[in-house]
């Protein structure tokens, strides 16, 4: 018999006839941070260290390949989200060749009124921010940037599934989006990225993201159900309300977890390399769960 989902459809299947990049392997990258049993106790530095500190030195090299160097070589930032966040102008595809003409940054905005129950932005490479809002309706921000021809948007919906993403045409050369989201406040959203920053704010309803590499913020949220996954980069989450299940891990990079005083949960923190505080109240047979795990970096937990 196949074991129950510890998630329950905190992550649900990529829909019919379209293939989200490693959702499985994310998939089971949260069940095994949600299905470990580890206590919140300090872990110290061993001989084991070695490997995972060479592997994550590597990935920071690979990293900084990608969001350093473009944006050394490629101009000034493209637009970005409002609070003068921005994202890097080489942040986007390449299809090969030398960049020919002058960099094109320009806006595209679009409003979504259907019913919308479960928004899924799904790239290769982007930035993705997203605000709850007390409206009904979903507004889309699009800043590109990009030499030759633009990168189209694409939107689909199937049933209340809202499905965001971009395509770079053949003859576009440092091909990239970010996407400013304003939606709903009790929306759920699933982000999943290949490379990129993700951040959230304002949010109710279930959410998850992940990034193989770049940070993920949460910001006031209130959302009962949050998985949060990154293969290189920080996690900051903040709550307002005492969430039922936060799972949320980096491969290297810490992660700090902020929830409201007063609340006894169930945690499990640890690191391979470096150290974990928890300052909230625990309990073991709490409803609230909380599971914060890195391989290389700080765990924090602590109350607002």
């Amino acid at each position: 018999m196949k074991p129950a989902d510890p998630l329950d459809g905190l992550l649900p299947p990529a829909p019919p006839g379209r293939d989200l990049p490693h959702h499985d392997r994310h998939r089971g990258d949260l069940l095994a941070v949600v299905a470990s049993e580890h206590t919140g106790e300090r872990r110290w530095p061993t001989a084991a260290w070695l490997a995972p500190l060479g592997a994550a030195l590597a990935v920071l090299v690979i990293v900084a390949g990608v969001f350093v160097l473009p944006g050394l070589l490629g101009g000034p930032r493209p637009g970005g989200p409002a609070g003068g966040a921005t994202t890097p102008a080489g942040l986007g595809r390449s299809t090969g060749g030398r960049p020919h003409g002058p960099r094109i940054e320009r806006t595209e905005s679009y409003q979504v009124s259907s019913a919308v129950g479960l928004l899924r932005v799904q790239d290769s490479v982007s930035d993705v921010s997203i605000t709850g809002a007390n409206q009904s309706t979903i507004s889309i921000t699009a800043h590109l940037s990009y030499r030759g021809s633009a990168p189209v948007i694409t939107r689909r919906m199937t049933g209340r599934t809202l499905e965001l993403g971009y395509t770079c045409p053949a003859r576009s050369r440092s091909c990239g989006v970010s996407f400013d989201l304003t939606v709903p406040r009790d929306l759920s959203a699933i982000v999943d990225l290949e490379v990129g920053p993700i951040r959230l704010s304002g949010l109710s309803g279930t959410i998850s993201a992940h990034t193989g590499a770049g940070p993920i913020g949460a910001s006031g949220m209130s959302s009962q159900r949050v998985a949060l996954n990154t293969g290189t980069g920080t996690i900051r989450a903040g709550f307002t309300a005492p969430p039922q299940l936060i799972a949320a891990h980096s491969g290297t990079g810490s992660v700090a977890i902020r929830v409201p005083a007063g609340t006894a949960y169930k945690i499990t923190a640890r690191t391979q390399v470096g150290s974990v505080r928890i300052t909230v109240p625990q309990a073991a047979g709490s409803s609230h769960v909380i599971r914060a795990t890195t391989g290389v970096g700080t765990v924090k937990v602590t109350g607002s």
